[in-house]
């Protein structure tokens, strides 16, 4: 069975339904691509709009290869904040990464233009051992625009298994080369229950931030008990995210433990125990207080990012009814 987008109705009546048990009012729309999604007449924006008149705070999480044509209405709308992914400045491998779908001007035009057009940015980067010398000429953008950089390890997933080891870079050595010598100033994050955060304030504007630690405290349910323990990089109710089938989970390999949302829509209360039941009182407090409520809206993308050199890719939304365009060869993988 082929997903369907989420409704604009289901899309407004989840975010309520969060909100009603106390949730926080920060709602992130990403994964896939949601500058994608419509519904009839809505589009993207459209959502936006309706979330924010409701007292929400929006952002989204975009490929940003549409953000040219978006991003204006985007910012009228009330959109807070879009986080896009930069894994390279190199348009060859950023093409690469992206399955071959990749514009890199136009990915560029469209950043800009949601600058210009008031709306705060955010990049998102992998780490991948022998494509990081790019780097510094990613901080200088950021520092001229006063952006955040955010610099991911690559997280361990079932289907990465076979090169994982060969493709992680730890962040350290990077930050020591190109990010310390541009820092002014040096902020921890703590996080109650997950990693931390490093935030590194550079010199001439702008920030980096890392997240910290990979060793947590798995002796409580369901971690302790799960396969997954030792190589998972994130704490079980790190994030709250619902898909396009409605269906509400906690963790990014566990999807075992979510259950379906529709049918608690309008029965806060027992909404609100039966995620007690999976993360337990004291853990469900922290969560609903500070966690943002995350939406995939969209079943489907418009790329298919991959490891360069391969042929298969490495989006963490692999239910097998999510739609991706077929990878293109392209000069690095044509072996």
């Amino acid at each position: 069975m082929t997903l369907k987008p989420l409704s604009y109705a289901h899309i407004i009546a989840i975010a309520e339904a969060w909100r009603d048990i106390g949730g926080s009012s920060e709602v992130e729309i990403g994964a896939l691509e949601p500058i994608l999604w419509r519904d009839g007449q809505y589009r993207i924006h459209d959502i936006v709009k309706a979330l924010a008149e409701r007292n929400f705070k929006i952002s989204i999480t975009t490929n940003g290869q549409l953000l040219d044509t978006f991003a204006e209405k985007l910012s009228r709308a009330g959109l807070s904040l879009i986080r896009t992914s930069w894994h390279s400045t190199n348009p060859l491998i950023f093409r690469e990464i992206s399955g071959g779908y990749g514009d890199y001007e136009r990915f560029v035009r469209g950043v800009i233009t949601a600058l210009e057009s008031g709306i705060k940015v955010a990049f998102n980067r992998i780490l991948l051992k022998g494509y990081t010398d790019d780097i510094p000429e990613q901080i200088s953008f950021v520092e001229n625009h006063r952006c955040r950089l955010k610099l991911y390890t690559l997280l361990w997933t079932p289907q990465n298994a076979l090169t994982y080891e060969q493709l992680y870079q730890d962040w350290q050595p990077i930050i020591r080369k190109s990010v310390l010598p541009r820092t002014l100033e040096i902020n921890r994050i703590r996080n109650r229950f997950g990693r931390g955060r490093l935030r590194f304030h550079l010199t001439l504007g702008g920030t980096v931030e890392v997240k910290i630690g990979r060793i947590l405290n798995r002796n409580n349910p369901p971690c302790a008990k799960c396969s997954f323990k030792n190589k998972c990089e994130e704490m079980f109710g790190d994030y709250v995210r619902v898909d396009p089938r409605l269906f509400l989970y906690f963790c990014y390999i566990r999807r075992d433990l979510g259950f379906q949302l529709q049918e608690y829509f309008g029965r806060s209360n027992e909404l609100k125990h039966k995620i007690q039941t999976i993360l337990g009182p004291a853990r469900t407090k922290s969560v609903l207080s500070t966690t943002p409520l995350r939406l995939t809206i969209t079943p489907f993308c418009n790329f298919n990012c991959r490891t360069p050199g391969t042929k298969y890719g490495w989006c963490m939304e692999e239910n097998k009814n999510f739609i991706y365009p077929k990878i293109k060869n392209t000069l690095l993988n044509k072996k």
